[in-house]
């Protein structure tokens, strides 16, 4: 390791120190330097190297499908090139993690580590992220870069940042009489994000007109942040409406509020807004509920999702949503066309076959922890659904990898 090397590396170390991001230098295409020592496989991180180098830029990001965020800065000329990340801005789960598992093909044994790997690694919000890839950009190139401006996020203009056209929209004076044009700015801007319709979100970023902005405050910073959290609050509410998980969307939500409450300038608020009505878009393109979808019934899934381990009733599902039960059941068999305990036994299924594929539970472990009444119940209902037993399954999966 060349003096040069050595000086970045003491530079990587204060930054890591400093933020605890993810880091690991490559030199020549050899992975010279990785921060933390608890470290996620390497093959994992090659992978996610060869996403990025491929980018024309010499500083990028992308989020994976399991929505955790990986970036890459570059100096050609040295053969240098960090990568940050991955890290998460909320808490995995375990399908999570078994997901990672599967799209790399890492072998089951390191789903210990990466359990461990996240659950040492603070939580970033993509703004966070962009932040320090920039102070990572001007350590290896020598050069300052605007990354919200860089990626998209905020128009060159600074009156049409897109965080303080929808704020001044949604506390627009009364004695203006735009009524009609505040409500249709939020029709718009919101069914965006309830559809998970990223593309459109971005293309009317570019074209909304001004408003009149109302006060909340005498202090222009304590008026952008209040700003801030109540269209986040929106934000939120309109994307739990569109499908996202609720719990996911509200630690998000406290997430990036805590953020903007960190932060000491009106541009960066800004920024971070429109940052939010992104990311929150694309987590409900990735999990969109069928349109129309009664509420009973979205949240009689959500309930079923979150409690396939536990022997559900049908009984449980109704008084959870204050229903009665044979209301409940025809609704769910009129919207969906199959009854909910077919339901409740297709999600049990589906998780048994995650199981049986990125665990070494045994099926005796699988059948318990999923509440059938026996082992040979398990297995019975499993080759009825898979025209295979659970170990017929996993030797097919196993035979594959």
């Amino acid at each position: 390791m060349n003096n040069s090397t050595k000086q970045l590396v003491k530079v990587l170390q204060f930054i890591y120190n400093s933020t605890f991001m993810p880091l690991h230098l490559f030199e020549n295409d050899e992975c010279i330097c990785s921060m933390p020592s608890y470290e996620l496989p390497m093959d994992l991180i090659v992978a996610y190297r060869d996403n990025l180098v491929s980018a024309d830029s010499e500083i990028y990001y992308y989020s994976t499908k399991e929505f955790l965020y990986v970036g890459i800065v570059k100096n050609e000329r040295q053969k240098r090139d960090i990568i940050l990340g991955p890290v998460a801005s909320t808490s995995l789960s375990e399908s999570d993690i078994d997901s990672l598992i599967a799209s790399y093909a890492l072998p089951v044994i390191f789903k210990e580590q990466i359990w461990d790997f996240y659950d040492k690694t603070p939580k970033f919000t993509i703004s966070q992220l962009l932040n320090i890839l920039a102070l990572v950009y001007k350590e290896l190139n020598g050069k300052t870069i605007d990354v919200f401006e860089h990626f998209g996020f905020t128009d060159k203009a600074e009156e049409q940042a897109v965080g303080k056209h929808h704020s001044h929209a949604l506390i627009e004076n009364k004695e203006q009489s735009h009524f009609h044009d505040t409500y249709y700015f939020e029709q718009q801007y919101y069914g965006f994000i309830e559809k998970g319709d990223l593309e459109g979100l971005q293309h009317f970023m570019q074209s909304v007109p001004s408003f009149t902005e109302g006060r909340t405050s005498n202090d222009s910073l304590r008026q952008a942040k209040n700003i801030f959290i109540s269209s986040t609050a929106l934000t939120t509410r309109h994307a739990i409406a569109g499908g996202l998980d609720i719990e996911t969307a509200y630690q998000l939500s406290d997430s990036y509020i805590q953020e903007a409450e960190k932060m000491s300038d009106q541009k960066s608020i800004m920024a971070l807004n429109a940052t939010v009505a992104i990311d929150f878009t694309s987590r409900v393109a990735e999990a969109k509920i069928p349109k129309g979808m009664p509420e009973d019934i979205y949240l009689a899934i959500q309930f079923i999702s979150n409690h396939v381990n536990q022997n559900i009733s049908v009984e449980e599902i109704a008084r959870h949503l204050n229903m009665d039960r044979t209301t409940l059941s025809k609704k769910f068999k009129r919207e969906l066309g199959f009854n909910i305990s077919s339901y409740i036994m297709r999600r049990k299924l589906e998780e048994a076959r995650s199981l049986l594929t990125f665990t070494d539970k045994t099926i005796s472990e699988i059948s318990e922890y999923l509440c059938f009444s026996t082992q040979s119940y398990f297995q019975n209902v499993f080759k009825s659904k898979y025209g295979m037993t659970p170990k017929q399954f996993r030797r097919t999966k196993s035979l594959k990898q």
